[in-house]
């Protein structure tokens, strides 16, 4: 279970000591100036920069306005046990959007270097993906010059910043739109607590889209991360690329992130992970959300012996065609799995995964080869749906499960004991519907759940539907 005692806290300072919790709201808007005060609509700020500036107080929120778009990376402020500080937004229209990317459009960006090689400079870290025509199709990276041979291929040059396509023709010409996704977090929250994202959308970024190492009491709410991650981890190491939607490093406690939809991430749409020394990582949430075409819906390890995870809960998710991403044919290591625990030495108990969906997985559904049945001990699944159409559904250490096997894989492990290996009935997958369609058998096969509010005390309506997802599986 979560923490709530802070939240009895805050309401007695707010009863004895009303006057140092006055929150302000800033505003913030593409037509806005970062000489406004930001404290009203008509005064808003302009960019993102202005408000990783802000001198921001427990309770404050800072919303951006629906429709805009910004291309800068936002680090943002703690709050406390007396109020979260809240990055949202306002207005009507879409979420407004933070691009992790640079565009390269015009058809002075690029200049031809011999044959069909074209190069676009001033691109100030690694390129990890490039997007084209709106997401029609991404660039393929190579790691030499001399690998570029086809259309699409590119090579981003570390030493002068610059990146070298193949292209028949001026880029410019050939592609509607170009961007290229920059190898830094969309927002880097390293060492920050008390902090809510919601109904922001952020895409094109090749790190992270949220990343930072030892945090708590995060809420990440009703957000969008598409096209996210490829970048070069280790400089020039063709090997290791990375970049997850949501990701808790190292010490992490207390975290929600419910009700996000993530989608192409180059890695893992949600994961905590670490390799530090003494890491603590528990009460950590994933619930109800929605993940498509990411190399993994969910990926968990932490070592060494001496760190521990406790409290774990991925309950509620709708997660499709793991691996059928952008990033996995060109990985060095494709994987394509829905669960994947990698080995892990610290010891882990109360991994509770419920009430999700599982819709074909290019390798695995449930990955977990390095575990031996002491550690499956410390996982709780059951009142999932699975299906696979194809190849090991599951691999563990004792052996593999097709789904036709899935019974065997129960008895064996007693995992899964009232899951269901059954095609789940969505409305339109193919058209992004992944309502439960009439006749679902995964409609009221769910189990109910005891975790009714988030960090602040705010009741989650459980019998509340939302458009999309599985959220009908919460009695």
């Amino acid at each position: 279970m979560m923490s709530f005692r802070f939240a009895c806290l805050s309401a007695l300072v707010a009863v004895f000591l009303p006057g140092t919790l006055r929150a302000e709201t800033y505003y913030v808007a593409n037509r806005g100036a970062d000489t406004n005060d930001g404290r009203s609509e008509g005064t808003a700020w302009q960019t993102i920069d202005r408000v990783n500036k802000a001198d921001l107080k427990p309770g404050d929120k800072v919303l951006l306005r629906r429709g805009d778009c910004w291309r800068e990376q936002l680090l943002p402020r703690s709050g406390s046990a007396s109020g979260a500080i809240t990055y949202g937004a306002y207005g009507t229209g879409p979420k407004p959007l933070l691009l992790g990317s640079l565009r390269k459009n015009r058809a002075e960006d690029w200049v031809r270097d011999g044959g069909n090689l074209w190069v676009a400079k001033e691109l100030p870290c690694d390129v990890g993906n490039m997007i084209f025509d709106g997401e029609k199709s991404c660039g393929v990276k190579v790691w030499e010059p001399v690998d570029l041979k086809r259309q699409g291929q590119y090579w981003y040059d570390e030493k002068n910043h610059l990146v070298k396509l193949y292209s028949t023709k001026s880029p410019a010409e050939l592609y509607s739109d170009i961007e290229c996704a920059l190898a830094r977090h969309q927002i880097s929250e390293g060492n920050k607590s008390y902090v809510i994202y919601e109904n922001l959308a952020l895409k094109y970024g090749a790190a992270h889209g949220i990343g930072g190492a030892n945090t708590h009491h995060i809420i990440v709410r009703d957000c969008d991360f598409g096209f996210i991650g490829g970048a070069d981890q280790m400089g020039g190491d063709r090997t290791v690329r990375y970049g997850n939607g949501v990701e808790f490093w190292a010490n992490a406690h207390d975290n929600l992130v419910e009700r996000c939809r993530l989608w192409e991430i180059y890695d893992a749409a949600l994961t905590n992970q670490s390799n530090g020394q003494r890491t603590r990582q528990e009460n950590i949430t994933y619930r109800n959300n929605l993940i498509w075409n990411c190399e993994y819906s969910f990926e968990y390890w932490n070592r060494p012996t001496n760190s521990v995870t406790r409290n774990i809960v991925f309950e509620n998710n709708t997660c499709l065609n793991a691996g059928g991403g952008w990033g996995h044919s060109q990985r060095p290591d494709p994987s394509g799995r829905h669960l994947c625990f990698y080995h892990s030495d610290a010891p882990a108990e109360n991994i509770v995964v419920r009430n999700n969906i599982f819709d074909e997985a290019v390798t695995n559904a449930f990955y977990a080869p390095g575990y031996g049945e002491d550690w499956l001990a410390a996982l709780k699944l059951d009142h999932n749906c699975w299906y696979q159409s194809q190849g090991a559904m599951i691999q563990l250490k004792r052996g593999r499960y097709t789904m036709a096997e899935f019974a065997r894989y129960q008895v064996d492990t007693g995992l899964d004991a009232k899951s269901i290996a059954r095609k789940p009935g969505l409305v339109d997958p193919a058209h992004g519907d992944l309502r439960l369609a009439a006749g679902s058998p995964c409609i009221d096969a769910g189990a109910a759940t005891s975790d009714k509010r988030d960090f602040q005390g705010t009741p989650i309506p459980q019998g509340k539907a939302p458009d999309i997802g599985a959220y009908e599986w919460v009695k």
